[in-house]
Formats: structure tokens, sequence, C-alpha cells
């Protein structure tokens, strides 16, 4: 099968090349499908100098949707023989609440147009469909096991560190002022990706309020606006989070969840929400409510004490981490397409 994704990732000298890096994101679908990659919003402009009948040259487009990439799906359909699948690569809440009319109306159209829907999480599945009659189904990101287990995070001694998901960021921090104050009810150091060196300002400032234990920040955060060092950046994260002790990240979204299935990789706990899907088949003991800080501080004590409890849920992501794996996540993209 010939494949294409379309995302918003930024223009590269590896667009139309074949890909072969491995990243939890989403160019991780163009690396197992043997397939390439265009910024849909260059392509749009130009930028390739290529006409939207290229896309004929390929069996399967799969289009990272955003709103900006609404019109370049249809444009797609419309002028290419190519089979198109949509795959969200935001959370609903995004097309549902924050589009506008004209957009909306767009929106559902590139949906019926589809040759099928791939969404997040099941809790979207009954929404999707009362707007199309394609097929819609679960599909996720396809997680890089075997890279990060034989390459990446061999086993280690774990430190008493927890990892956050997200601390204070620049522009959004995805809840991490709660995450902040679960780490401060619990009282150990945590660690945390950098996505701004201003957060060490501000943090600063916040110390003077509350009893914030010492954070490691990483400078190892994805750069939207960099082509060429995001997988060297995510492997240097992945192998930093494989010495902390657990995770924590009280995300408010319902979305696919990618910092569990990384949690799991490193064979660490992850205290997240029901919101993440990955978590909810990993971590089914350990979700809570996305402000339940007294909650999720309670699951970090217990899981830092009792051994048997912390080896009882890694047990147990263990037995479903196949479900992430490259092939188990292409074979739902086929059983999507029939």
């Amino acid at each position: 099968m010939k494949f294409c994704l379309i995302s918003l990732l930024p223009p590269s000298k590896l667009d139309g090349e074949i890909f072969t890096h491995e990243v939890n994101q989403i160019s991780q679908w163009a690396t197992i499908m043997g397939g390439t990659h265009y910024n849909g919003v260059s392509f749009d402009l130009g930028y390739y100098g290529l006409p939207y009948d290229f896309f004929s040259e390929f069996d399967l487009v799969m289009v990272a949707l955003r709103s900006e990439l609404i019109e370049v799906g249809i444009k797609i359909k419309e002028r290419s023989t190519a089979r198109v699948v949509v795959f969200f690569d935001a959370e609903l809440e995004h097309f549902t609440s924050f589009l506008n009319r004209e957009l909306q109306v767009r929106f559902v159209r590139l949906l019926n147009l589809a040759d099928a829907v791939a969404v997040h999480h099941e809790n979207h599945i009954p929404v999707i469909k009362r707007l199309t009659n394609k097929p819609v189904g679960v599909v996720g990101l396809p997680f890089p096991l075997r890279k990060v287990r034989e390459e990446l995070c061999p086993p280690v001694d774990k430190k008493t560190i927890i990892d956050l998901g997200s601390a204070l960021g620049n522009l959004v921090s995805r809840n991490g002022l709660v995450n902040l104050a679960v780490l401060t009810e619990i009282g150990v150091p945590g660690a945390a990706d950098m996505q701004d060196p201003v957060e060490l300002y501000y943090l600063r400032i916040m110390r003077k309020y509350m009893p914030i234990p010492p954070i490691h920040f990483r400078m190892t955060s994805y750069n939207p606006f960099s082509s060429d060092n995001r997988v060297r950046l995510w492997e240097e994260y992945i192998s930093q989070v494989n010495y902390s002790m657990l995770g924590i990240h009280l995300d408010f979204r319902q979305t696919w969840g990618r910092f569990p299935i990384d949690c799991a990789a490193v064979r660490m706990p992850c205290i997240s929400t029901p919101g993440f899907y990955a978590q909810q088949i990993l971590f089914p003991d350990l979700c809570v409510q996305y402000q339940d800080v007294e909650g999720a501080a309670g699951l970090a004590k217990r899981l830092l004490k009792s051994r048997s409890f912390y080896e009882e849920v890694m047990d147990y992501a263990e037995s479903r981490l196949s479900f992430f794996a490259e092939a188990e996540t292409k074979q739902r993209l086929l059983n999507l397409l029939g």
C-alpha cells in the first residue's frame, strides 16, 4: 500500500521521502506504513510545486485533521482518486466547539467525503457517527515499543522522582498547575519538560506561596517549529523519563493520551484521568478526575510505599501494552477501512 500522511508537522527535507523515524507522534503513521509525509498547508500554498491530482499516486492518504487542514482534505478527496482517512489530530472539542459555523459545515462535508474516520476515544464515536455515514472507529497512534525497549530504555534503578506530563507551560499546560498541586501534596521531587525558560521564573514566584518540591526541568520538549531535531529530542525525553518512579498527568481533555503509553513503555505507573483512552486500557486502577488532587496524591503515596501494589499495576499494564504496538495499531486502521 502506497501511503501518504498529511499533517501540520513542519515542512522538511524528508517530505516526499520514505519515513523511517520512530517517535511517539503523528509521524509514526508514515513510518509504520512505509509511506511519506507532506505539510498540508504548505502543499496548498504551492510549496512543493505539486497539483492535488498528485495524490492519485497513493492508495491511502491520512489527513491528520486540524482546522487548517479541513479544506486540504476536501481538495485531496475531490481532485484525486486516493482513498482518504480522516484522523483526528486534535481533541473533539476543537471541532465541535471552537470552529466557526462555516468551518463546521466544511468539517462535516469532509467527514462525509472521506472513506473512513479515525478518532481518539470511544466516547467520540457516538457523536461522529451522527455526522457521517462513513465507518468511524478508534485507531490511535502506533507506538515504537521495540525501539524503546531494545535501544533507548533498558531496565534501570528508578529514582524517587515523579514525572509530570505537564508543568507550567508558556502558552498552554494541560492542567499543569493541578499537576504541581499534586506534586506539592506528595512532597517528593519531580521532573518535567520545559517549554520555555521563563517557566523557571514563574516557578520561583510560585514557591513564595506553595511548598513546591524540587523539579528538574528538561529542555527536550518537542519544538513544532523544528523539523530536524524532533526525533533526537523525543529520544532524549523518553531516555530520561526512564529513571522516574511514576508519572502524573491530570489532563482535562478526552483524547488518546501519549503520556501513559510513555510511562508504561519505560516500566513505570501513570496516574491520570479517564479522559485519556490509553490510561483506561493500561492503568484503570490509577484513574482519577482531573481536579482530584487528594485522590491522585493518595495513589502516588500508595505506589511509593507498597511494592506489591506497584508491581500489580505494572503487571497489568504490561499485559495490555501490545494494544499500542505498531502491528496492532496498523491492523485497526486496515479493519476500519474494510
